[in-house]
């Protein structure tokens, strides 16, 4: 269907990534093991490809890592929508244990990232603070409007898993729903002086 491709180069990290729709096995090199995995599974219930290469200063720590692969992310999601005709809303439930994790996605051309946490535990352990980190370069940068609501909680680990499979899912579905629904603002005439 599409394969876009994107190289981001900076002083903190070199990435290389593309996304691809179709059967194809997602590679995964970042340099952090638990990051490959998370995006493994998003690229399995998204069923998108992915190949995704990064090169990053680890060595200091992982957020630039995780920002500059959601800036990526982001700048490919967003080719992918404003060239696809894809279905706007989705949204998607994912239990894993004790955790509970709801995504709810627009493609609307407004980005936001709109994240609660109704546990008692704090939202910015490392885990979820580079989550958190990663999904706010991805929506900014893709123009998606992402809601994420951790509504039951059991460990940090399920919490990202649970995460990254559900906005996998609703991408899933937004590219695979056969049909559209029209704004009812119409389509926006934007003139240049």
């Amino acid at each position: 269907m599409y394969n876009y491709c994107l190289r981001r180069t900076t002083l903190e990290t070199d990435v290389v990534g593309s996304i691809c729709h179709n059967k194809n096995a997602s590679v995964i090199k970042t340099g952090i093991p638990f990051l490959n995995h998370i995006l493994s599974q998003w690229s399995t219930y998204s069923d998108l490809c992915l190949k995704l290469y990064c090169v990053g200063d680890v060595t200091i720590d992982y957020h630039h890592t995780f920002e500059d692969i959601g800036i990526v992310l982001g700048m490919l999601l967003n080719n992918m929508v404003t060239k696809n005709n894809l279905f706007r809303y989705s949204h998607a439930i994912i239990p894993m244990d004790g955790t509970l994790v709801r995504c709810c996605v627009d493609l609307s051309g407004r980005p936001g990232l709109y994240w609660t946490n109704s546990t008692r535990y704090n939202l910015f352990n490392p885990i979820l603070e580079l989550t958190y980190t990663l999904f706010n370069s991805l929506v900014w940068n893709s123009n998606i409007s992402v809601h994420i609501d951790v509504i039951k909680f059991d460990s940090f680990h399920h919490v990202a898993e649970a995460i990254f499979k559900a906005f996998g899912s609703c991408l899933f579905r937004s590219i695979n729903v056969g049909q559209t629904i029209d704004s009812t603002k119409g389509c926006p005439i934007i003139s240049w002086k």
